[in-house]
C-alpha cells in the first residue's frame, strides 16, 4: 500500500487540549487527530483551529484562545517530528526535514472585539488564517446561523483588509452568505473555505453555493471538503457521499483547488471509515482507485500545498 501524503486544513484538537488530562502525543479515544493518528494517516500538513464557544464574552474568548495557543506550543510545536509553519520558508524546511507542517488558524473572530490590534498580536503568535465567525453573529459579521443574515460590519471590513495586508488567509467557512458576498466584493485575492461542502449536493447552510465555489476557483483559492456527516447527506452519510461532493466540485473546475478539511475533534456526526486521522490511509487508497494516482495526489496534498505557497508570507 502506497503511503500518500495528506494535507488537512481543519481539526479542533486545541479545544480539547484545554483539558490538561488530554495529551496530543498519546494514542487514546479522547483525540481523533492525536500525533499517533496523524502519523498513521500520513498527514504531512495540519492546520489546528483556535475555537472557543462564542457564548463567552470577548475577554473570555481571548483568554481561551491564548490558552489554546499555549497548548499548541507546549504539546504540538515542540514535538521533534513537527515544525510550526509561519512562512513559505518554514514550509520548505518542514518538507526537507520530513516533519509535519503545523499551522494555526482562528475559527471565529469574537475574541478580537472588532479590533485589528488583537489580530496583529495573534499573527505575531503564529496565527496564519482566520474565519470571521462561527455560526453566530459577532462584532465582525453574521454567521450562517444568524437569522437576520447581515453582512460585514465596519469592523469586519477593517479586519478583512488587515488579513490581506498580513498575508493571512480569509476563511469563508461558517460565514453567512451575505458576508461571503461582501468579502468577494471588497477583495480581489484568493480566499478559501477550510471545511465546507457543496450546497447543490446537500442543502445545508454550512455548505457553499456553486457561484461561491466557482469564485474560489477563479481566484486561485482553495476549499476543503469536510467529514461532518450532517453537511454531507440526510441521515447516516458514508464515504460515497464525500465522493458525491468531490465530484460536483470537480465538475465546476476544482481539480487544482479542492482538498480536505476533516473537522476531526469537532464533528458531531462522524462518517464511518472517516472518523479519525488514521483513516486517511485507507481513504487515500479509495481516492486513487476511483480517480487515479495523479488526481488523488493533488486532492490529498498538492492542491493545499500550492495554496499555502501562494498565501503564506515569504
Amino acid at each position: 500500500m502506497q503511503s500518500w501524503l495528506v494535507a488537512d486544513a481543519h481539526v479542533d484538537v486545541l479545544m480539547k487540549l484545554l483539558n490538561e488530562k488530554i495529551r496530543f502525543v498519546e494514542h487514546g479515544p479522547e483525540l481523533e487527530a492525536s500525533l499517533p493518528s496523524l502519523a498513521a494517516g500520513h498527514v504531512a500538513t495540519q492546520v489546528f483551529a483556535l475555537f472557543v464557544m462564542p457564548q463567552a464574552d470577548a475577554g473570555g474568548q481571548l483568554h481561551d484562545v491564548l490558552r489554546e495557543i499555549d497548548a499548541f506550543y507546549q504539546q504540538i510545536a515542540c514535538v521533534p517530528t513537527v515544525r510550526m509553519v509561519k512562512s513559505r520558508s518554514d514550509l520548505r524546511a518542514a518538507r526537507s526535514q520530513g516533519q509535519m507542517a503545523a499551522m494555526l488558524s482562528l475559527e471565529g473572530g469574537g475574541c478580537l472585539q472588532g479590533r485589528v490590534e488583537v489580530l496583529r498580536m495573534l499573527n505575531e503568535l503564529g496565527v496564519r488564517g482566520m474565519g470571521l465567525t462561527w455560526n453566530d453573529a459577532n462584532e465582525l459579521a453574521d454567521g450562517c446561523g444568524e437569522l437576520r443574515g447581515g453582512g460585514l460590519t465596519r469592523a469586519g471590513r477593517a479586519v478583512v483588509r488587515e488579513l490581506q495586508r498580513l498575508s493571512m488567509w480569509i476563511d469563508l467557512a461558517h460565514l453567512h452568505d451575505t458576508g461571503i458576498r461582501d468579502i468577494l466584493r471588497i477583495t480581489d485575492g484568493p480566499v478559501m473555505a477550510s471545511h465546507a461542502n457543496a450546497r447543490t449536493v446537500h442543502e445545508h447552510r454550512r455548505n457553499l453555493t456553486d457561484d461561491v465555489i466557482r469564485e474560489i476557483i477563479r481566484r486561485d483559492g482553495w476549499m476543503g471538503l469536510t467529514f461532518e456527516a450532517s453537511f454531507l447527506a440526510d441521515g447516516q452519510a458514508t464515504v460515497d457521499d464525500v465522493f458525491r461532493h468531490l465530484e460536483h466540485v470537480l465538475t465546476l473546475g476544482g481539480e487544482h483547488h479542492v482538498g480536505f478539511g476533516s473537522d476531526f475533534d469537532g464533528t458531531s456526526h462522524p462518517v464511518p471509515g472517516l472518523a479519525r486521522s488514521g483513516d486517511y490511509a485507507n481513504f487515500a487508497e479509495q481516492l486513487a482507485n476511483r480517480y487515479g494516482e495523479a488526481l488523488a495526489k493533488r486532492l490529498l496534498f498538492d492542491n493545499f500545498e500550492d495554496f499555502l505557497m501562494r498565501q503564506l508570507p515569504a
